[in-house]
């Protein structure tokens, strides 16, 4: 067991996030403490940092970082950041810096960036300058929450629940009447939608019908014309594709969908839960080629177990030549709630150099096919302490995940687990409106889902 105490600091949140990123829980534990003073005795396995005093939280976690990293002999390509959305704060060092390079050095020197996080970082910067214009507080996004799947992954922490066609009908049904009641509501204030993100869980485990009721009554009570802006639904289980799904999402103009196989691998589709096959997925994505939907987007999984370098290449490379133009490339995220956190707590802190090559080797493959990366984030319990970056062909981005990424934006969330968030750019801050992520719940009180909306507009 290590002891790190921390001289003049008022919380050790930040300080213990840094620790994880090189040791488990079990292994350490950070002490706060006042000026130290010479009465401070240091048993083996204790530390003390910053014994200046220094009031400089970035100076303290850059010393904290060196030790772990002499501690361990590991290193982290984000340094000393642990926070979910290194691109905010890229951004904000190109404001405090005034051009690319002070943005570089700062991100170098006073975060220990890596070049290959810094460059990446850049490239994404690039393209969001070129693609995504406009001031993005002007609009709105509005997300829907579709919590069933036919079956639950062995990594899910989503509000993601197996359910009858009873429940589910149940609770679509509630789900169209806050549409109504929101859509009135931002008739009222004269809202104006810049994209519509249908997730979950899988929206296509609705029926072909319910499918159509739903974008019918979000083009109806929103104003939206799909030909405008981005209309995007998850069908991100192949298993619940059909082709009168597809033509009903294509027939009403829903421009971009997701087909989500994370692998390629048999073997690790039956490991992680997934019920159906590699065939399945290649039978969707041909099943699509039938319509013009303007985006094909593809979830990978880089470090699901069992997998290896070789099992992730196969996957990455037969999804480039079913034909996905937008793909996102996660590290495996060991979440809590998930079945795996639960049985391996500790999976995320093996073999993380195999995932750091199979993110290499997405990154290097993907740039030699025309694809660049435009938007990324970070979560916490995360192989290798690595990152998901979404990749595209130019053209091909989702504005809605550059959106919800740069916090810049209200997003109106609708059903239940949706996580909305309301914008206020004269304070540059959001405040949350959640629903409740249970179902069942969402419908005992439902009511209380309607009120909450109003807090959009107060």
């Amino acid at each position: 067991m290590y002891r790190f105490y921390i001289s003049n600091i008022t919380n050790d949140y930040h300080y213990a996030e840094l620790a994880r990123v090189f040791l488990s829980d079990d292994e350490f534990e950070v002490i706060g403490i006042d000026t130290p003073e010479k009465s401070l005795k240091l048993r083996d396995g204790s530390y003390l940092i910053n014994r200046s005093g220094s009031d400089d939280r970035e100076a303290i976690k850059r010393e904290f970082y060196h030790l772990l990293s002499t501690l361990t002999g590991r290193s982290s390509g984000w340094g000393t950041l642990t926070g979910v959305r290194p691109l905010k704060l890229a951004y904000e060092m190109l404001d405090e810096a005034g051009g690319v390079d002070g943005m570089e050095k700062l991100l170098s020197e006073r975060y220990l960036l890596s070049s290959d996080k810094i460059s990446l970082l850049r490239e994404i910067i690039d393209y969001q300058t070129s693609y995504s214009d406009g001031d993005p507080s002007s609009k709105t996004g509005l997300y829907i929450g579709i919590p069933f799947c036919p079956t639950r992954c062995e990594y899910c922490a989503f509000a993601s629940n197996v359910a009858p066609e009873s429940d589910i009908e149940k609770y679509f049904c509630n789900l169209l009447e806050e549409i109504r009641f929101t859509g009135k509501l931002c008739r009222d204030h004269r809202t104006v939608i810049e994209s519509v993100y249908v997730g979950g869980g899988t929206p296509t485990t609705l029926n072909a019908d319910q499918l159509s009721r739903l974008i019918t009554a979000v083009k109806e009570e929103f104003l939206v014309d799909p030909e405008k802006i981005e209309f995007t639904i998850e069908a991100g289980r192949p298993d619940t594709i059909t082709a009168e799904k597809l033509s009903v999402m294509h027939s009403l103009g829903v421009n971009r969908i997701s087909i989500n196989p994370q692998s390629m691998k048999d073997e690790t589709l039956d490991r992680i839960g997934r019920d159906h096959t590699a065939d399945d997925i290649r039978r969707g994505y041909k099943l699509a080629a039938d319509y013009d939907f303007k985006v094909i987007n593809a979830d990978l999984i880089a470090g699901l177990p069992g997998e290896d370098l070789d099992d992730f290449r196969a996957t990455l490379d037969e999804i480039l030549s079913l034909g996905a133009n937008n793909i996102t490339v996660h590290t495996l995220s060991v979440k809590r709630g998930s079945r795996l956190r639960e049985n391996d707590p500790e999976y995320y802190r093996r073999d993380t150099d195999t995932v750091s090559e199979m993110v290499s080797y997405a990154r290097q493959k993907l740039g030699e096919a025309g694809f660049v990366p435009y938007y990324i984030y970070r979560q916490k319990h995360q192989m290798g302490a690595l990152e998901n970056v979404g990749y595209c062909i130019p053209g091909n981005h989702s504005i809605y995940n550059i959106r919800i990424m740069e916090e810049k934006q209200t997003i109106i969330a609708l059903g239940a687990g949706g996580i909305g968030k309301v914008y206020y750019p004269d304070e540059d801050r959001l405040e949350r409106i959640a629903n409740v992520s249970n179902y069942r719940i969402y419908n005992e009180r439902f009511d209380e889902m309607l009120e909450r909306k109003k807090g959009y507009y107060i």
